[in-house]
C-alpha cells in the first residue's frame, strides 16, 4: 500500500493515502525497537510518544528504528483507519468507509493516551 508523510493539519507530519485504500486492507505494518514495560516506561517518561503496547510486556518503539507508521494522527471521532495486533505484529487497517487517496490516515489512540 502506498503512503506519503506530509504535513498534517491535525498534527506535525500526518500519514497520507498514495492511492485509494478499501476497507480492512492493512495498510502498514507499525515498526520499531521492541522493548520490554519497564524501558517503555523509562521512555515515556522522557516524553516518547510513539510507543504501542504489542503484549504482555513487549512494546513497539516507533521511534527507534520504526517507518512512516507512527505519524498517522489521532482522531476520536470518525476516524478512517483502526489498529490491529495480528501474530505479534501491529497494522494500521482502513475502516469500514475505506480511505480516499489523498486523504489523512487517522485512528483513535484510546483513552489511555488520550482521556475523555
Amino acid at each position: 500500500m502506498k503512503v506519503v508523510v506530509k504535513k498534517s493539519r491535525i498534527h506535525g507530519d500526518g500519514l497520507f493515502a498514495a492511492e485509494d485504500i478499501p476497507w480492512g486492507t492493512k495498510i502498514i505494518e507499525y515498526k520499531g525497537e521492541r522493548i520490554p514495560d519497564r524501558v517503555a516506561l523509562v521512555r515515556i517518561a522522557a516524553g516518547a510518544d510513539s510507543i504501542f503496547e504489542l503484549g504482555k510486556n513487549v512494546n513497539i518503539d516507533g521511534a527507534s528504528g520504526g517507518n512512516e507508521a507512527r505519524c498517522a494522527n489521532h482522531r476520536r471521532r470518525n476516524p478512517n483507519a483502526f489498529i490491529l495486533r495480528d501474530e505479534g505484529r501491529i497494522w494500521i487497517v482502513a475502516g469500514i468507509e475505506g480511505i480516499a487517496k489523498g486523504e489523512e490516515i487517522t485512528f483513535d489512540y484510546g483513552s489511555t493516551f488520550y482521556p475523555r
